[in-house]
């Protein structure tokens, strides 16, 4: 159980990655063909700005994203320092939990914001409606759950000693 839990977050972290490289990559050819646009043909695209906007939204929810998969989320570790380490891992747990509650209230506002959105007829590009662009930030927190939750069952099946932990670092 505990291998197949660590796989699914290795490998949604792994196609969360690759989306992060390809908006990244996004980003950059936009902003150069704007550059280019701008100063050698006098020209501009309306809905670049926009674009931009709305591919830093997706870089910041994904990034989160994939933090939580690395267990590199912000935290404050100040009770592994003055805890033992039998209650510190066990309070890391409860963190998580309520970090899972509050990644899901974030996500059923999210879909409602979204909802709200689709009703709305911005557009971003041609016949391509806003509300796709905006679609991450529920997306984006279900996501972030579901690498908890992958979190949690890796820690209640014994894969973890400490959850704080990361691959690399020191203790």
């Amino acid at each position: 159980m505990k291998t197949s839990l660590q796989n699914i977050n290795t490998f949604l972290g792994r196609v969360e990655t690759g989306l992060l490289c390809l908006i990244i990559a996004m980003m950059l050819g936009l902003a150069i063909l704007k550059i280019v646009l701008r100063y050698v043909f006098s020209a501009s695209l309306l809905w670049s700005d926009v674009m931009l906007q709305h591919l830093t939204l997706w870089l910041c929810l994904l990034g989160a994203a994939l933090a939580t998969c690395e267990r590199r989320h912000i935290s404050i570790d100040v009770l592994s320092r003055i805890l033992p380490e039998n209650i510190t891992r066990w309070s890391n747990l409860v963190v998580d939990c309520l970090a899972f509650i509050v990644v899901g209230i974030l996500a059923y506002y999210g879909f409602i914001f979204l909802h709200d959105e689709q009703l709305s007829e911005a557009v971003l590009i041609g016949s391509v409606s806003l509300w796709w662009a905006k679609a991450i930030i529920p997306y984006g927190f279900v996501l972030i759950g579901i690498h908890l939750l992958l979190q949690i069952g890796i820690y209640l099946t014994g894969g973890e000693k400490t959850p704080n932990t990361v691959e690399g670092e020191s203790d």
